[in-house]
């Protein structure tokens, strides 16, 4: 029926587009507001789909057929096992950083992609711990109890409404932190560091704080692209995912957290359109177009950098009001 594949087709391109923009507001936080480089970011969404997976599946014994993977004996709470996915990944962002970011911002992308790496080898070689490369399947959908068997598009719908609630709650958090004295002063310490710390900031611990914050947000990303997708792989954890965020941060507008929404769903609508013309052209040149769309978006954000570096929507830049004038 045309409901049904209307709603599947929007999700197709929905849900994807959200997730990457819950992806750009961890982000954000980092680089746009913070300017901490974050080269390793597929490392703590890796963290964060596996931990929900195994959670919410639970202990999956080793079989003729599935090497197994670890997780509790009863499943746990889809709720709880994002919460866990968050503060995992969160954790594990604050113990890269600590001895990273006191030195220069190179060592803290060498750091980030090295735990990059490292995650994704050990999910693929911990085979009975997480499935290894034969992924971790059968990942459970939120009210999956209430959705019949078979109606895909009713359980597509359903995630349209919850990924989009995520989204737009971490928007509403994101955009409020960034209007406290705590995101001015991260602010303070990404335009100049040490006048910042002349003025009494402690710029590691706002940085720390950050980078800990945006890597649980990532954690959260993770958790449903898990959930979405009911299966992971090491391999969907590759150097790519960094790019599109990146893409979607300076597209929209590095520092503004409704600038980069914005920049992840433009940034998707056009590598979903590409993909959906496969379809309608040519064999030869459907084989090649995911080649043009890797160099149309490299020359898109190199025009971008050149001739509007700050994005499609500006940072809002904070002026302090004069005493007694209205608010």
């Amino acid at each position: 029926m045309f409901h049904e594949f209307l709603i599947l087709h929007l999700a197709s391109f929905v849900i994807p587009a959200t997730i990457l923009a819950i992806f750009a507001l961890g982000l954000n936080l980092q680089f746009g507001n913070t300017g901490v480089f974050n080269a390793g970011l597929a490392g703590f969404v890796a963290v964060g789909a596996y931990t929900f997976g195994m959670l919410t599946t639970g202990l999956v014994p080793r079989s003729d057929t599935y090497p197994g993977h670890w997780g509790p004996g009863t499943p746990m709470d889809l709720v709880l096992a994002a919460g866990a996915a968050m503060v995992l990944s969160g954790l594990l962002g604050v113990l890269v950083a600590i001895p990273t970011l006191r030195l220069r911002a190179d060592y803290l992308a060498i750091a980030t992609i090295a735990f990059a790496e490292l995650v994704r080898l050990f999910l693929k070689e911990e085979r009975h711990f997480t499935g290894g490369d034969q992924s971790l399947p059968l990942i459970p959908r939120p009210f999956a109890g209430i959705v019949p068997t078979g109606l895909g598009w009713a359980s597509d719908g359903i995630f349209i409404l919850v990924v989009g609630s995520i989204a737009l709650g971490t928007l509403l958090v994101m955009t409020r932190l960034s209007r406290l004295p705590w995101g001015r002063a991260l602010r303070a310490v990404r335009e100049d560091e040490e006048a910042a710390m002349a003025l009494g900031k402690n710029a590691f611990r706002l940085k720390l704080t950050a980078f800990g914050i945006g890597c649980a947000i990532m954690g959260l990303g993770g958790a449903l692209v898990a959930s979405f997708q009911r299966v992971v792989l090491p391999e969907q954890f590759a150097t790519l995912l960094p790019f599109n965020v990146y893409v979607a941060v300076i597209l929209g507008g590095s520092g503004n957290s409704r600038g980069v929404v914005l920049g992840a769903y433009l940034f998707w609508l056009f590598t979903w359109t590409t993909q959906n013309l496969k379809a309608y052209i040519p064999s030869d040149f459907a084989l090649r177009i995911d080649f043009v769309n890797l160099l149309a978006i490299g020359l898109l954000l190199i025009l971008f950098i050149l001739f509007r570096p700050e994005g499609i929507v500006p940072e809002e830049k904070y002026v302090p009001r004069a005493e007694g004038s209205p608010r």
